[in-house]
């Protein structure tokens, strides 16, 4: 009973730093925007790193609301919400990912 009380507090710390992350994402975003800074190539790359970020971070946030499917006696649907997840989670990994090698590789050959 103790791991799975410590599981939850480890999940629910987990949301609650995403849960900044999306809203430090939103400001980054909503400042680009304003200020018209994606117009430049620089400034719109690190608009998709924001993107990404925001979107790796919504993953995360939303991982924790099927926490308590994990306690549940039906493994049919957490099964499902497993895999959906652990999809959505790989994906946006390799978004970001591919997005930090991208703004490398312009911030180191052009």
């Amino acid at each position: 009973m103790a791991n799975s009380t410590a599981i939850s507090i480890f999940h629910v710390v987990n949301a609650a730093i995403n849960g900044v992350s999306i809203l430090v994402c939103l400001l980054a975003a909503i400042m680009i925007f304003h200020l018209k800074l994606y117009k430049m190539l620089v400034y719109r790359l690190a608009l998709y790193q924001v993107l990404s970020a925001l979107a790796l971070a919504s993953v995360c946030v939303m991982e924790v609301m099927f926490n308590n499917y994990m306690y549940d006696d039906s493994p049919n649907i957490y099964d499902r919400i497993c895999t959906v997840f652990g999809f959505l989670s790989l994906y946006t990994q390799w978004m970001k990912l591919l997005f930090t090698m991208w703004v490398t590789f312009h911030l180191f050959c052009f």
